[in-house]
């Protein structure tokens, strides 16, 4: 199965061609080709006595436009189809009997009108109503034709068949359009969602923006039933020199090192954001001040306590924070300001402080 699959599968030579039509009409060529041997197994030796040129050149037909499937382009390779499979409905017709249901067969035109053309939804309409108009002008000239040869047992047996053919083809027609579609938008989505993820997260870090964070702030102070929510800023004591003495690439281990920290020892429900440059933003939601000075305190004797391997050099870094409130009464700006402010009282007072 693996062989005929990947046979069946096989890519045309022409660049820029959707490789999903191409397929579908192979699988829909060997669908009609097996229930056409199932149908004159059926009918006996006798179909093929009375109508042996129609017969031969329908499979002759079938096995060549399978083949050139591998060598045409796919809009020419539709349209073969779809002629063909007119001609072969209005040639089985009169061999096999109205009744037969060779005239389902137009289910799968339809069908391929809307999924495998391409162009505007009007004109895919229009494709189907002219389906619509040949579908009735074969009623007119076939409908109720009998064939004396076709017993009642082999009537039903054909009715079987060439419906199962149809229903089989459909699935296919379906699966294969509807996977391809399915496919399309699950990468669509994905790739959204990583967009949407790169525009609030810092490449570096992978925490969240400043702009992330003030979204997050301002949907804080929509929500008229928010407790209270306490933010801090924390900035890393004497970064520059870290730069200057062991690099710009050891800078960024510091930075990715206490993000970790961050993310580790701060309660799941905290919003951190790299607010910039060494500065990070901690929002601890329900938490006021009292308690989220315990947390910060702990965070920052963490980070203190930490040493930083880089090649054959040891680390040890602080940092100072700012903390204060945000009621849903505060400004977000406010809040951002005084929690900054604070921030430089502790830096300008000795460092490696939460100032409160």
């Amino acid at each position: 199965m693996g062989a005929i699959g990947n046979f069946i599968n096989k890519d045309i030579k022409y660049q820029n061609e959707k490789k999903t039509i191409v397929v579908s009409l192979r699988i829909l060529y060997i669908v009609i080709f097996l229930a056409f041997i199932l149908d004159i197994a059926i009918s006996g030796i006798e179909v093929i006595t009375l109508f042996p040129y129609r017969i031969i050149g329908l499979m002759i037909a079938n096995i060549l436009l399978f083949a050139l499937t591998y060598h045409l382009k796919t809009s020419p390779s539709l349209i073969l189809f779809i002629l063909f499979l007119v001609l072969f409905i209005n040639s089985m017709i009169p061999c096999f009997g109205w009744s037969a249901g060779m005239q389902n067969y137009y289910i799968i035109i339809l069908m391929l009108c809307f999924f495998a053309t391409f162009g505007k939804t009007v004109y895919k309409f229009m494709y189907a109503g002219f389906v619509l108009l040949v579908r009735i002008i074969t009623i007119g000239v076939y409908g109720g034709l009998k064939q004396e040869y076709v017993s009642w047992v082999d009537d039903k047996l054909l009715q079987i068949t060439n419906i199962s053919a149809v229903f089989i083809a459909i699935i296919f027609i379906s699966y294969m359009f509807s996977k391809t579609e399915n496919e399309a938008e699950n990468k669509l989505m994905k790739y959204n969602d990583q967009l949407k993820k790169e525009a609030n997260t810092d490449q570096l870090t992978g925490l969240f923006n400043r702009r992330r964070a003030y979204e997050y702030l301002q949907s804080v102070k929509r929500t008229t039933d928010s407790g209270m929510v306490s933010v801090a800023m924390g900035d890393i004591d004497f970064f520059k020199k870290v730069n200057d003495t062991y690099g710009h690439d050891a800078g960024d281990e510091v930075l990715k090192t206490v993000a970790g920290i961050m993310k580790e020892k701060c309660r799941s429900s905290s919003v951190i954001a790299r607010w910039g440059g060494e500065e990070f933003l901690i929002i601890l939601p329900d938490c006021n001040g009292d308690n989220a000075f315990i947390a910060i305190e702990r965070l920052r004797n963490e980070i203190q306590n930490t040493v930083i391997k880089i090649e054959d050099s040891e680390i040890k870094i602080t940092m100072t924070f700012g903390l204060t409130e945000f009621g849903i009464t505060s400004s977000i700006d406010s809040v951002i300001k005084e929690a900054d402010e604070k921030l430089y009282y502790g830096k300008t007072n000795g460092r490696n402080q939460v100032v409160y």
